[in-house]
């Protein structure tokens, strides 16, 4: 404890200065004086811990709308995508062309006329061209023609092996020529594996010449 009169140092028990006597007075602390400086320290606690409170909120809601956009925009719902959802242009298709347009179907084959034609001797062949439509055309088939006169065969129908030419024929010969000309023909039309795709019969007139049907 220092002197007010003349600044010599005393011990904080003495009442009178050591060198001059002057009454040493102690410095009160008063109750008052505690209360008000506990209650400031309160309420700087508490104003620094409102604000550390508001902070974390903040921080929290900052962090809430970025995870919420980070999701909204991985399910491709970007500024781009809206813009184009109002528009009223209209959207281009989802699928390529290539894709979207399907593979030409294939019909099946059939026999949809021809002619039979023979010469004026029965020495000649027998000649038949079979239509079964220019999409078939280059398509490998086998054909079995059956002859006959007044009930008997002429000959035994073996299957040959052809190709559909770019018109949509296929012709084919009798192997043999007949003692007669035929009355009857009898076709037969299947695939290189022996299915039968059609067959049809076919009414001739005993004479040289061609008839279609």
């Amino acid at each position: 404890m220092y002197c007010p009169n003349c600044k010599s140092e005393n011990k904080d028990s003495a009442k009178f200065c050591k060198k001059c006597g002057t009454p040493l007075k102690k410095k009160e602390i008063s109750h008052k004086n505690i209360i008000n400086s506990i209650s400031e320290e309160k309420s700087n606690s508490s104003n620094t811990t409102k604000y550390i409170i508001v902070a974390l909120i903040i921080i929290a809601l900052a962090l809430a709308g970025a995870f919420a956009y980070i999701g909204w925009a991985s399910q491709g719902h970007d500024s781009t995508s809206a813009n184009n959802a109002s528009s009223p242009i209209q959207s281009s298709p989802s699928q390529p062309s290539s894709q979207v347009s399907s593979a030409p179907t294939t019909t099946a084959m059939s026999i949809l006329g021809g002619s039979f034609s023979t010469g004026s001797k029965l020495s000649d062949k027998t000649y038949a061209s079979i239509y079964v439509g220019s999409q078939h055309s280059g398509e490998k088939v086998k054909i079995q023609i059956k002859y006959s006169r007044d009930g008997s065969s002429l000959n035994n129908g073996n299957m040959v092996p052809k190709t559909v030419d770019s018109s949509g024929y296929i012709k084919v010969s009798s192997a043999d020529s007949y003692k007669y000309y035929p009355d009857y023909a009898e076709i037969n039309l299947y695939d290189t594996s022996g299915n039968l795709l059609d067959s049809t019969s076919v009414s001739l007139t005993p004479s040289s010449g061609t008839q279609s049907f």
